[in-house]
Formats: structure tokens, C-alpha cells, sequence
């Protein structure tokens, strides 16, 4: 998990800071319905991807999650 996505999940999604170690599910990270649609926006925002809810549920691990987020800005 890159420190820009720990940024955005602590600072705006005001995720716990203690839940965000890169093994962690999206259940313990505190990820709930309204948490992963808002994650999905703000990195539409933040860096011009169409990263999807589903998409962002496809991933068993914030680390993954990270992985997922880089490829679709690679993608770009």
C-alpha cells in the first residue's frame, strides 16, 4: 500500500489509522458501502481513474486494493 493511499483512506475517508496495515481486509480497515462508493469518487478526482465499487470490493487486501489503483492509473 503506497503512502498516498494511506493519506486518502486516513485524512478523507477518516479511516482509523491503527486498522491500515497492507495485509488488512477492507472489513478491518472500517470500510463500509458509503466509505468505498466515496473511495471511488475521490480517486475519479484525484487522479482521472474510473475505479468502480465493484472494482474496489475485489480486493482482499488494502495492499491489493493499492495494486489495483496503480494499474488503473497506468491504464490512463
Amino acid at each position: 500500500m503506497t503512502g498516498d493511499l494511506e493519506s486518502i483512506l486516513r485524512d478523507d475517508l477518516k479511516l482509523p489509522a491503527d486498522r491500515l496495515a497492507p495485509e488488512a481486509s477492507l472489513d478491518a480497515a472500517g470500510f463500509d458501502s458509503l466509505a468505498i462508493v466515496e473511495l471511488s469518487v475521490l480517486l475519479g478526482a484525484r487522479y482521472g481513474i474510473d475505479i468502480s465499487d465493484t472494482d474496489i470490493k475485489s480486493a482482499a487486501t488494502l495492499d491489493q486494493l493499492g495494486l489495483l489503483i496503480q494499474r488503473k492509473r497506468d491504464e490512463r
